[in-house]
């Protein structure tokens, strides 16, 4: 509830009421808010990638890496909401509301769209559809590694968890490449997408 979050937050009930009306209202700024910082340094880390290939395509472990090294530096720094901003977007886009709807459309999809054109340079061979289909999952992948951290540790008995973000970033980035790099063409040939 308001009043439950105010309390938490150590926030003025009425203050937080008279911003934001409603409960969903409060968590869309608070995903604009982290949200629109992460997607420009997203952005901004794959056109430097971008000046440095040059004319030609930025290898896909790179685009991987300016999609995902913005998000897991944010688990390691509070002021970007550190590991609890995370979880609340993985619980949220597990279930979405339809609230939250012109929120994904403006800081997921615009987004996943540059990263989508970039790959689809990287990838000539792979249809747009298939890298649409393979984004999806690496985002997924993504999701999970920081949504079920404890899973992981909990179920590797302490052999594997996020304490190296760098590590974890470079085994993420190999898996979902690995994902990329693979041609899939009984499926290709079935003709789905």
């Amino acid at each position: 509830s308001h009043r439950m979050i105010t309390a938490a937050a150590k926030a003025n009930l009425g203050a937080v009421n008279y911003h934001f009306a409603t409960k969903d209202a409060l968590i869309v700024a608070v995903l604009k808010r982290r949200m629109k910082p992460l997607n420009i340094e997203r952005l901004a880390l794959l056109e430097e990638f971008q000046r440095a290939a040059g004319k030609k395509p930025v290898p896909v472990r790179k685009i991987l890496e300016a999609l995902f090294r913005p998000a897991m530096d944010t688990l390691t720094t509070p002021s970007k909401g550190g590991k609890n901003f995370l979880k609340l977007i993985s619980l949220l886009l597990a279930e979405p509301g339809s609230y939250l709807l012109p929120v994904i459309k403006e800081e997921f999809a615009n987004t996943a769209r540059r990263f989508h054109a970039e790959l689809c340079r990287a990838l000539p061979g792979s249809s747009e559809a298939e890298i649409y289909w393979k984004l999806h999952f690496s985002m997924g992948a993504f999701v999970h590694t920081v949504a079920q951290a404890n899973v992981l540790k909990l179920s590797s008995q302490g052999l594997c968890n996020l304490s190296s973000i760098d590590n974890a970033l470079d085994r993420l980035i190999d898996f979902c490449a690995g994902g990329f790099e693979t041609k899939n063409d009984s499926i290709t040939r079935k003709g789905k997408s």
